[in-house]
């Protein structure tokens, strides 16, 4: 089986072609989130003469950039509603810690802003332990068992936070969630527990974007009219 999948929750995303868990392509979209532009004209080139054949659509649905989140499930909506193709949305968080390869811990972090990280834990075999949640880097970091390893884009601004507490890995192209990755997921959930209705895709965000507590805040302090 032909697997798109789709990975757009940071600012370099990712497109893949799979068969079962063989990756036939995979290019990066362009960097900072220039994802409206080059979505398609990846997806064209990735798919070529296969697009009839794909058989499940694997996406990304976060946490993870807003921006971001919309442009690939906007796409992964239209495309598998107009071809009938099942869709399966699986975690950014574990799409990054399938990166790594060793570990008896691992804490995946993603940069949330407003002094918050997305994170979860996971265990021998990708064992999800805790997560996905949002929480300020300090408390995710306390909360770490000793030899912990992470990884993940909340690094780039947190660091020094979980260098204290916990193994660093520093090699920064494990940092950021593969599409290859989601592929692999998203068809292990699909035999397990089939698809999704891709009318129903929401972006798991875990919080509120940031431009509607601004929204609120102006009105709030605007007071009535």
């Amino acid at each position: 089986m032909y697997i798109l999948a789709v990975e757009t929750s940071s600012r370099t995303g990712s497109v893949a072609l799979l068969e079962d868990e063989r990756v036939v392509r995979e290019e990066p979209l362009g960097v900072d989130l220039r994802h409206s532009q080059d979505l398609l004209p990846c997806i064209d080139r990735v798919l070529g003469p296969r697009k009839g054949e794909v058989g499940l659509v694997a996406v990304g649905a976060g946490p993870g950039s807003y921006t971001g989140l919309r442009i690939g499930l906007t796409f992964v909506k239209v495309f598998c509603t107009e071809t009938g193709v099942p869709v399966v949305p699986v975690s950014s968080l574990d799409v990054t810690a399938r990166n790594v390869r060793e570990f008896d811990r691992l804490c995946v972090v993603a940069d949330a802003r407003l002094r918050r990280v997305y994170a979860a834990v996971y265990g021998p075999d990708y064992r999800k332990l805790k997560g996905d949640l949002a929480a300020p880097p300090a408390e995710v970091a306390a909360s770490l068992e000793p030899g912990t390893k992470v990884v993940g884009t909340g690094l780039r601004r947190y660091r020094d936070v979980f260098a204290g507490a916990a193994e660093i890995i520093e090699d920064q192209a494990m940092w950021t969630p593969q599409a290859r990755y989601a592929g692999i997921i998203g068809r292990q959930v699909f035999e397990e527990q089939g698809g999704e209705d891709p009318a129903a895709l929401e972006p798991r965000y875990l919080r509120r974007p940031q431009a509607e507590i601004k929204w609120e805040q102006l009105q709030s302090e605007s007071g009535p009219k």
